[in-house]
């Protein structure tokens, strides 16, 4: 029987697999999470891409799904000082001995998935944190999983999920190595996530990525602006101050109550 890991054990094993650097594609994610039993599939998501405010976001919809007695979870990246921040059950982080165990299952499961791959490939360290999470996650049993995407999209390992409802806070220049040279190939990448029929919910954003957000066949929801007094002589108007605009758009807290299809 193996030695149960530590913090420290997990921590550096995650940080071993950086030699092996960032792989796109999603075989490996889709491979290791058959390995684990398709923990994605045991919890709906809520899936946030975007170039900033991503964590931010991550963290204000789980409290509000919390605050309406949905058991909730996050994943988030990066961290600040430890990996276990990455991963977030109610309004905690995972504990250290949680998180290394939870890192140790995966890292078994990623070591069979590695003897099927090429000479050369391997899970890398973002598939491999975010199979963690999807599997301790799917463990304790949360209702709804907040999902912060890595890099981009479309090839990222959070992109397994099929969410019913995308949350895209911003588009801007950013990785352009892999994303593309403009705001429009970074949007394209991002919203390549989102299925058909998903709800997707626009943070501010310019006309063209509107335009590719309503391509998308989702159903596309926009705030709008609420003027709000403030403290201080002047009135302010601000995004997270807002509401739904949207067809079919939830019109009271109590109608935007989560409901889970099924599970």
């Amino acid at each position: 029987m193996a030695t149960p890991w530590r913090l420290d054990d997990a921590e550096a094993h995650l940080l071993s697999l950086e030699l092996f650097g960032m792989r796109f594609g999603l075989e490996r994610m889709r491979r290791l999470l058959t390995v684990l039993g398709s923990p994605q599939e045991r919890f709906e998501a809520i899936h946030v891409v975007g170039t900033n405010g991503k964590s931010s976001t991550v963290r204000m919809c789980a409290a509000l799904l919390e605050a309406h007695g949905v058991r909730a979870g996050a994943f988030l990246s990066p961290h600040l000082t430890s990996f276990a921040e990455r991963i977030r059950v109610g309004d905690a982080d995972l504990d250290g001995d949680a998180f290394a165990a939870a890192v140790q299952r995966a890292a078994a499961a990623a070591a069979k998935v590695d003897r099927t791959l090429e000479p050369g490939d391997r899970v890398t360290q973002f598939e491999l944190v975010t199979a963690t999470a999807f599997a301790e996650l799917a463990r304790r049993r949360v209702d709804v999983a907040v999902i912060e995407a890595g890099l981009g999209g479309r090839h990222d390992a959070t992109n397994v999920l099929g969410a019913p409802v995308v949350v895209l806070t911003n588009v801007g220049l950013e990785h352009t190595r892999w994303l593309g040279p403009t705001v429009r190939d970074i949007a394209g990448e991002k919203l390549a996530v989102v299925k058909p029929g998903a709800t997707l919910i626009l943070g501010p954003v310019d006309d063209e990525v509107r335009e590719l957000a309503f391509a998308t066949g989702a159903r596309v929801v926009e705030p709008e602006p609420l003027q709000t007094a403030l403290p201080g002589p002047t009135w302010a108007s601000s995004t997270a101050l807002s509401w739904p605009r949207s067809r079919g758009a939830c019109m009271s807290p109590a109608a935007c109550r989560w409901s889970p299809s099924g599970r």
